[in-house]
């Protein structure tokens, strides 16, 4: 207030005729284009200046929000949509813990039905991710395998320091510590509208839906197959520098992918087969199998969460986006299941990352830096697991990846008996009744685990009077059993209401 209005007398009257003067230059259309361009973006860096401090309550009492629709749908200053909505989502999140209620911004985004509006929105968005997704994929081509890229590989392969190397070699992290450009900004109100706005769900859903199944010669991929994109190579390099700004928004890609993950109707318009190729990240070794259409975009979401899972596994563990992830993969395969949607898709890497998860959390537990939740983690993490053996049939579309699951558990016995006391070391013994009931998972937890070691125990014992010597001989033997007698495990623990 010092700086800006030269003290707290004069306030009011210097930040009042500032948010007017931004009002009445946006709203005006005989002004030009370029000079309300200018008052847009300074009202964007103000904005971001002033962060949460005082000076925001301002843009509360005057609300700014017509001006920014008409910026975004007036034909000559959509090409500002960018600025515009991202000054919409700035302002909606002033203080919105404890004036949700008074902010005009998170009204309009919850209100407004203006789908010619969204449709903007959704343009600009898409246009930002794909720069987003240009600017990694300049620094590293992780195009996926063709003649050309495997041949070029095989030269470089050839290069006296790489010539005895046993692994692949990994782009040098350093060079991704500029990374995500500054257009990644976009998912904020990427963020809020999926959110908070029913009207942009619908559009979001439809305009998929719209596209699913037809073969288009337009180079434009769609925003929802640009955003599993974006999403993919946030969450592969989001430690790599350990920057807390690559962090934050992998975790603002993972919180938006949780919303998409609570919404049946995307959710059902990202089961359909698309013939769009979704570019997913390939730059931290090992990658996983190219997205090859036609396919289910639900590969791609359920691959973001993969890498997420592989690649950030530190000692300043960021445990609530373990958590997002583990939920919003509970929430993919609990929609599979309740639409007996047998997706073909690579399981076993998915149960191979959890897995390794549980492993790591077993082994470098009194080594982390975290801040706290290592038990809900775990807890929720064999909650999946256990789901997905309960729910096999539903779920996998063949024996076979029933088959893989079950030995995947079988192979990994190990790890799940180190859950026991690993749970036991984190239980804490002041926590009531009241604390278990609200976690959800807890009661549940020891029940799960209990079905998960039985049933490993059961093939273990199963294999060692087989005699088998190799993995392809316990997977023929695991199969073998199954095919011969069922697949017995323990009681279902899920029920048949939506996770909350």
């Amino acid at each position: 207030m010092e700086v800006f209005a030269g003290g707290v007398s004069e306030s009011d009257r210097v930040f009042s005729g500032l948010t007017a003067a931004i009002d009445e230059i946006l709203s005006n259309r005989a002004a030009s284009a370029g000079l309300r361009h200018q008052v847009l973006q300074m009202a964007v860096i103000f904005v971001c200046g002033i962060s949460q401090l005082s000076p925001g309550a301002y843009f509360l009492r005057h609300d700014l929000g017509p001006c920014i629709v008409t910026t975004i749908t007036s034909p000559d200053t959509e090409q500002f949509t960018f600025e515009a909505v991202l000054l919409l989502a700035l302002l909606a999140n002033f203080h919105k813990s404890d004036a949700a209620k008074l902010n005009p911004y998170l009204r309009r985004i919850r209100e407004t039905t203006n789908e010619d509006l969204m449709h903007k929105i959704c343009w600009a968005a898409n246009f930002a991710a794909a720069a987003v997704v240009k600017a990694y994929q300049s620094i590293s081509d992780d195009s996926p395998p063709s003649f050309n890229v495997t041949f070029g590989f095989l030269l470089s392969a050839l290069r006296p320091d790489r010539a005895l190397a046993t692994n692949p070699v990994d782009t040098p992290r350093e060079l991704f510590k500029n990374q995500p450009i500054e257009a990644c900004v976009i998912l904020l109100p990427l963020f809020e509208f999926l959110h908070g706005s029913a009207t942009f769900r619908d559009v979001f859903a439809k305009t998929l839906a719209a596209e699913a199944g037809k073969k288009t010669s337009t180079p434009i991929t769609p925003l929802q197959l640009t955003l599993l994109s974006l999403s993919s190579y946030l969450v592969s390099h989001a430690s790599s520098s350990s920057s807390p700004r690559a962090i934050a928004y992998a975790s603002l890609a993972l919180n938006t992918l949780l919303v998409i993950c609570e919404s049946k109707d995307i959710l059902a318009a990202l089961r359909q087969d698309t013939y769009e190729e979704i570019r997913l990240c390939r730059q931290r070794p090992p990658p996983l199998p190219p997205f090859q259409p036609p396919k289910s975009p639900l590969c791609a979401l359920l691959d973001c969460f993969i890498l997420w899972l592989r690649h950030n596994l530190h000692r300043r563990l960021e445990v609530h986006c373990y958590l997002i992830c583990i939920r919003s993969t509970y929430r993919v395969l609990w929609y599979l299941q309740k639409e007996h949607a047998r997706l073909d898709y690579h399981w076993q890497e998915l149960w191979r990352a959890l897995i390794l998860l549980l492993e790591f959390l077993a082994s470098k537990l009194d080594s982390l830096t975290t801040t706290g939740g290592v038990q809900q983690l775990v807890e929720e993490t064999l909650l999946l697991i256990d789901f997905a053996l309960c729910r096999c049939e539903q779920l996998m579309p063949n024996p076979k990846v029933v088959h893989e699951l079950v030995y995947e558990v079988v192979r990994s016995a190990e790890v799940f008996r180190k859950q026991q006391g690993l749970l036991d070391k984190l239980a804490n013994p002041h926590a009531g009744a009241s604390q278990k009931r609200l976690s959800g998972s807890a009661p549940r937890a020891p029940q799960a685990l209990a079905s998960i070691i039985a049933l490993a125990e059961h093939y273990e014992v199963k294999l060692r009077e087989a005699g088998v010597r190799s993995a392809n001989q316990g997977l023929r033997a695991v199969a073998k059993d199954i095919e011969k007698d069922g697949l017995s495990y323990g009681s279902d623990l899920h029920g048949t209401d939506d996770p909350p």
